[in-house]
């Protein structure tokens, strides 16, 4: 319902990612992941703060392909068909979601960090060089 633009699924779906993600980075494991990072207090909320605008600035069928993938590389799939269609909203809340979410290793919660840090600019060396790393992790 909410790709084909119903208001309450879209509400509903972003409640969903927001709350979600909120209580995934609150888990012990995820805070240890980051602080390992070397993500703060002060970043951990701004990650937070960040996500939140950016699931708000996205359309339904955005935030569908926010809960699409269920592996590392499907979401890093799913970033880079939104980096070639000019959705940078949608590929840095990917990168987001994949920091977190990457609690099995520290190598690709890093990797997601930095492309998430450097998002999005195509022209630059460092966001090229943070997605061919997470592009050469997953083969």
């Amino acid at each position: 319902m909410a790709v084909k633009g119903n208001s309450a699924a879209v509400k509903q779906l972003r409640d969903r990612l927001i709350d979600g993600f909120h209580e995934h980075i609150s888990k012990k494991e995820v805070l240890d992941l980051l602080k390992g990072l070397g993500v703060d207090d002060d970043k951990l909320l701004n990650m937070f703060d960040v996500f939140k605008s950016l699931v708000y600035g996205l359309d339904g069928k955005s935030l569908a392909q926010l809960i699409a993938p269920e592996t590392s590389t499907a979401r890093l799939a799913l970033m880079l068909y939104a980096l070639v269609n000019g959705d940078e909203k949608l590929a840095k809340a990917h990168a987001l979601i994949g920091t977190v979410r990457a609690t099995g290793s520290k190598l690709l919660g890093r990797l997601y960090l930095e492309a998430y840090e450097a998002c999005c600019d195509l022209k630059s060396e460092g966001f090229r060089l943070a997605i061919a790393r997470l592009f050469f992790y997953q083969i």
